[in-house]
């Protein structure tokens, strides 16, 4: 029976070693992620007309004629919500940096934590309320009735603020229970 006094050093190794395989392969799934929503974004760049026929043929309009500032603005407004995710991703990374220097919880790695789902947070919720500018945009040179000013929601979007929401739940967490941890240290 393993009790606080009786843990091995060969035991916090092991231990020390599974904490440090998790933080890894979240910094790598995360830093995936990232480049995944990247291209997805640069999509329309690279083959503008064929991304234009199938869009058009979804909504059933001829985006033919577009210009292409269209799909540059609608582009540029997607990058500006991935800069938020890529600012939710760096504060994870220097989250889980504190995480494998102290190997403990701290208000330091708790504070990364909360303003990593902060961001991510925020630019899931942006990300739902843009998507009826970015059809918007596309579609701007159409007639006025033939306009679309669409809002859609996918099983993704809900996803993203499920683990966002428990992202910042935990990061609290984990400010609360460090605390009472340096309370009762003080009572030591």
């Amino acid at each position: 029976m393993y009790s606080p006094t009786s843990l091995t050093s060969t035991h916090h190794a092991d231990l020390r070693r599974k904490v440090i395989a998790v933080i890894w392969t979240l910094r790598g799934l995360a830093g995936i992620y990232i480049f995944w929503v990247l291209l997805h974004i640069l999509r329309p760049l690279r083959d503008t007309p064929e991304f234009l026929r199938k869009v058009g043929s979804y909504w059933q309009r001829d985006l033919n004629s577009g210009a292409s500032w269209q799909i540059w603005s609608a582009v540029g407004l997607n990058l500006s919500l991935w800069l938020m995710l890529l600012a939710a991703v760096i504060c994870l990374w220097r989250a889980t940096r504190h995480l494998l220097c102290d190997m403990g919880l701290s208000p330091i790695t708790s504070s990364w934590l909360q303003r990593g789902a902060w961001a991510g947070l925020s630019s899931a919720v942006l990300g739902i309320l843009t998507r009826p500018l970015w059809s918007y945009l596309v579609t701007l040179h159409l007639p006025v009735d033939s306009q679309l000013w669409t809002w859609e929601m996918y099983p993704s979007d809900l996803l993203g603020l499920l683990m966002c929401g428990v992202l910042l739940m935990l990061a609290y967490l984990m400010a609360w229970v460090s605390e009472i941890a340096e309370e009762n240290k003080a009572f030591v």
